[in-house]
C-alpha cells in the first residue's frame, strides 16, 4: 500500500465523507510503510464498543458526552504529552493509541472517532494554538479540550489565547467554527513539518510539505515554504519554480524583494545544481 496515493484518494472525497483517523494513520504510514493501517482502524472500533455500554445506558445526549469523557480521560487514561510534547510520535495517531498520550490535535481526531462510532455529533474545531473538538448534545454545543481532558467554555478559551498571543490576537467567535477534515489534516502535517524544520530534517519536512499541497491544492504559502525546503536540499531548480509561482500571485508580499533576490540568485545555481 502506498501511503501518498492511499492519502490522494481520501483527499479527493467530499469533505463530509473523509476519515479523519484514517488520513491520519496515512500520514503516520509514510514514515512507518509497516504500519497496518486497518489493524489500527479496528483498534478504535474496539475502544468505541468497549465505551459503549456506558454511553448507552444515558439518557440525554449531554449525559452521553459526559460519559465518553469519563470513559476515555479517567478509565482509558487519554491525555496530553505534556513532558514530551514535541516528540513527532504525538503526531502518529496509532502511537497515540499505544501510549494513551498526543498532542491537541491527535488527541481530538481520536476523540472525534470515538465519538462518530457511538453516533454521538461532533467535529474538530481548530482553535488558533490548540486544537479543540465541538459536540452538539440536545441542539447545543459544548467544547472539549481532549489535551487536558475536559470540557471549557469561551471564557477558557479567550483565556488561553491571550495567553499564547499575549494579547495581541483578538477573540472571535469563528474561530470556534468546525474545521473542515482535509483542512484539520493539513494542519497535523504543518505541526510535523515544523518539529522537522527545527531539528533541520530536510527530506522528511519536504514530504509534510507536498502532502499538504496534495490536500490543499496550490496553497501560495504552502509553494513558498516549500520552495525554501528545496533551496536547503540544494535543488535549485525545483525551489525556483516554487517561488516564480508564488511571486506571480504575489507581488505585494512583504518579503517579496528579498523572495525576488533569491530566486535570482537560485537561476544562476540551477544550471550547476539540477
Amino acid at each position: 500500500m502506498n501511503p501518498r496515493r492511499k492519502l490522494e484518494r481520501l483527499a479527493q472525497l467530499p469533505d463530509e465523507e473523509i476519515s479523519l483517523s484514517e488520513g491520519a494513520l496515512w500520514i503516520a504510514a509514510e514514515s512507518r510503510p509497516d504500519l497496518d493501517v486497518p489493524g489500527c482502524l479496528a483498534r478504535l472500533h474496539a475502544l468505541a464498543e468497549k465505551l459503549r455500554p456506558g454511553i448507552a445506558s444515558r439518557l440525554s445526549q449531554r449525559a452521553k458526552i459526559e460519559a465518553l469523557n469519563e470513559g476515555l480521560f479517567n478509565s482509558e487514561g487519554y491525555s496530553g504529552n505534556s513532558s514530551d510534547y514535541s516528540n513527532p510520535q504525538n503526531s502518529d495517531l496509532d502511537r497515540v493509541l499505544e501510549t494513551r498520550l498526543g498532542i491537541p490535535i491527535t488527541l481530538s481526531i481520536l476523540y472525534v472517532d470515538i465519538a462518530n462510532r457511538l453516533d454521538l455529533r461532533c467535529r474538530g474545531v481548530g482553535f488558533p494554538g490548540h486544537f479543540l473538538v465541538k459536540a452538539f448534545p440536545d441542539e447545543t454545543e459544548v467544547l472539549i479540550d481532549p489535551f487536558a481532558g475536559q470540557t471549557v467554555d469561551i471564557a477558557d478559551c479567550k483565556a488561553r489565547l491571550a495567553r499564547a498571543t499575549k494579547g495581541r490576537v483578538a477573540f472571535q467567535s469563528q474561530m470556534l467554527d468546525a474545521t473542515p477534515s482535509k483542512e484539520i489534516l493539513q494542519r497535523l502535517l504543518r505541526n510535523l513539518k515544523l518539529i522537522y524544520l527545527r531539528n533541520k530534517n530536510y527530506e522528511t519536512a519536504l514530504g509534510c510539505s507536498e502532502r499538504i499541497l496534495l490536500l490543499a491544492g496550490d496553497d501560495l504559502s504552502e509553494l513558498r515554504d516549500r520552495a525554501l525546503i528545496y533551496r536547503e536540499l540544494d535543488c535549485a531548480g525545483a525551489a525556483l519554480a516554487d517561488l516564480d509561482r508564488y511571486l506571480a500571485f504575489k507581488p505585494r508580499d512583504p518579503q517579496a524583494a528579498a523572495l525576488s533576490g533569491l530566486a535570482e540568485a537560485l537561476r544562476k545555481e540551477a544550471p550547476t545544481l539540477n
